[in-house]
């Protein structure tokens, strides 16, 4: 009975500690709404913006009639995104209350559920625990979902944008349609080599949905719309084991690994 308790404990463990967390892409607001037939979707783009990579939230309400006419949500939600290279990766995403949230600490992105990102590979892995002052800054009141943001705007088959240091003025090709409805703005949050752009409601009355969300990306060069339906699809690979020594806990993750190992022996020798 021992023999198979400690077995079992094992394999619990190290599953724990190699699975990254499955997240059903099914919710209200999405590429497959399911709302009732007086709801209606409204998403938020955040950007967070790193080096030249960034974890964009698509935060979203679904909105019914309510009192006096006025919409009110019911249910709000999340779909998370890693960016990098022109590329996009699906994180993850929550309903409710629930929320996650991302620090940038040591050229690692440290998430809140208990995973890290490597932006060299890039690639992902769970982490046995989160460094303290990552800890602290999720935790405090001056924690931010996004990057600051910066006007841009449409003339003549071109966008202007400028953070007050780097201003760009991009060329829209040919094969490439931005359509800018009423009561949406275009933004843009600077990288180290390049923009991403994107279009943001107002407010939450702007019926909004899966299908108007709109990021894109300018690397100094081109510009080219980002596909969320495609990366849900997409994942970061798992990090191989040198990632152990790149974030605090690595050593003690081993060492727990060594004592289970050695636990279980004992078990199996009486």
């Amino acid at each position: 009975m021992y023999k198979k308790a400690a077995l079992g404990f094992v394999l619990l463990f190290l599953l724990f500690l190699t699975v990254t967390p499955a997240y059903a892409t099914e919710a209200l607001c999405g590429p497959n709404p399911v709302l009732a037939p007086t709801e209606y979707c409204t998403f938020y783009p955040f950007i967070k913006a790193g080096e030249d990579d960034a974890i964009i939230m698509l935060s979203w309400d679904a909105l019914g009639p309510g009192m006096q006419g006025i919409p009110t949500p019911s249910m709000v939600g999340e779909y998370y995104f890693y960016f990098k290279d022109g590329m996009l990766y699906y994180l993850g995403s929550t309903t409710g209350l629930e929320e996650l949230r991302y620090v940038l600490h040591d050229n690692l992105w440290y998430i809140s559920d208990g995973r890290a990102i490597n932006p060299k590979k890039p690639c992902i892995r769970r982490v046995l625990m989160l460094p303290l002052g990552v800890t602290r800054s999720m935790r405090s009141r001056k924690y931010l979902i996004s990057s600051e943001d910066y006007p841009a705007r449409i003339n003549d088959s071109k966008i202007y944008t400028s953070n007050g240091s780097v201003s760009y003025v991009i060329k829209i090709p040919s094969n490439l349609s931005i359509n800018i409805p009423d009561n949406v703005t275009l933004r843009s949050v600077f990288l180290h080599g390049g923009v991403l752009l994107f279009l943001r409601p107002e407010n939450s009355f702007v019926p909004f949905g899966w299908e108007n969300v709109t990021v894109l990306y300018y690397d100094g060069n081109s510009l080219h719309m980002l596909n969320f339906t495609r990366a849900l699809g997409s994942k970061l690979p798992t990090c191989q084991g040198e990632f152990l020594n790149s974030y605090p806990g690595g050593i003690l993750l081993i060492g727990i690994i060594l004592i289970l190992i050695v636990v279980y022996r004992k078990a199996k020798m009486k």
